[in-house]
C-alpha cells in the first residue's frame, strides 16, 4: 500500500478532476441545447393555437402543427390527444398520461450524471490531497533539516491544488444540475397543466351544448 501511495503523481488527480470538468461541461451544453432549444415552446401561445384548431374543427391542421416541434413534450403529448380526439373522455386521458410518461426519460435524461460527477470529483480530489500529503510527511521524515520546512510546504501546496480543482469543478456542476433539473421540472409541469385542459376541450367538443365546458379552458390557455 505504502508502494502504490508513494508510486502515485498528483497530476494523475489533477488529470481526473480535469476529464470530469471536461465530461460535464459536454453534459451541461447537451441538455441545456435540449432543454433550451428543441424541447422549448411557448406553451400558452402553441396551445391557444391548437385551441382554435380545435373550436374550428380543424384537427389535422392541429396535428401539423404538434408535428412541427417533434422535440417539444408538450407537443407530442398533445399530438397524442389529437389522435384520439373521437374517443371518450377516459380514452383522451389515457393517452395524454402515456405520452407524459414517455416524455419524461428525454427530459430527464443525463442530467443526474452531473450530480454523480460532482460528488466523485469532490472525493477524487479530496484522496488527491490525503496521498499528497502522506508522500510529503514521507519526503520530510528522511530529508536533512534543513530541507524539511520546504519540502513540508512545497508538498501540502501540492497537496492542495486537488481539493481546489476538484472544488473548483464540482460547484458550477452542481449549479448546472440544479438548473437543469428546475427546467426539466418546468416542462413536465407544463405538459400537466395544459395536458388535464386539452382532455377537458376534447371531451367537450363531443357535447357541443356544454359551452360552458369549452368556454373554462379557453380563458384559461389564453392567460
Amino acid at each position: 500500500m505504502r508502494e502504490l501511495i508513494q508510486s502515485l503523481d498528483h497530476r494523475v488527480f489533477l488529470g481526473f478532476v480535469a476529464i470530469c470538468g471536461v465530461v460535464a461541461v459536454f453534459l451541461v451544453l447537451e441538455r441545456l441545447y435540449y432543454l433550451l432549444i428543441r424541447a422549448s415552446l411557448a406553451p400558452a401561445a402553441f396551445m391557444s393555437q391548437i385551441q382554435g384548431f380545435i373550436l374550428a374543427g380543424n384537427l389535422d391542421r392541429a396535428i401539423h402543427l404538434c408535428a412541427s416541434a417533434p422535440a417539444s413534450p408538450l407537443a407530442n403529448v398533445t399530438k397524442a390527444a389529437l389522435r384520439h380526439a373521437d374517443a371518450d373522455r377516459d380514452t383522451i386521458a389515457l393517452a395524454v398520461e402515456q405520452a407524459t410518461l414517455d416524455a419524461v426519460p428525454a427530459i430527464q435524461a443525463r442530467v443526474n450524471y452531473l450530480a454523480t460527477i460532482a460528488n466523485v470529483v469532490t472525493l477524487f480530489g479530496l484522496l488527491g490531497t490525503i496521498v499528497g500529503l502522506i508522500q510529503s510527511f514521507d519526503a520530510v521524515a528522511a530529508a536533512s533539516p534543513e530541507e524539511k520546512q520546504a519540502l513540508l510546504a512545497k508538498g501540502i501546496a501540492i497537496a492542495m491544488y486537488t481539493t481546489a480543482a476538484g472544488i473548483a469543478v464540482a460547484i458550477p456542476t452542481l449549479v448546472a444540475h440544479s438548473l437543469l433539473v428546475t427546467r426539466g421540472n418546468a416542462i413536465l409541469d407544463d405538459v400537466d397543466r395544459y395536458g388535464l385542459r386539452l382532455v377537458m376541450l376534447l371531451d367537450a367538443r363531443r357535447h357541443p351544448t356544454l359551452d360552458a365546458a369549452i368556454e373554462a379552458p379557453a380563458a384559461e390557455a389564453a392567460v
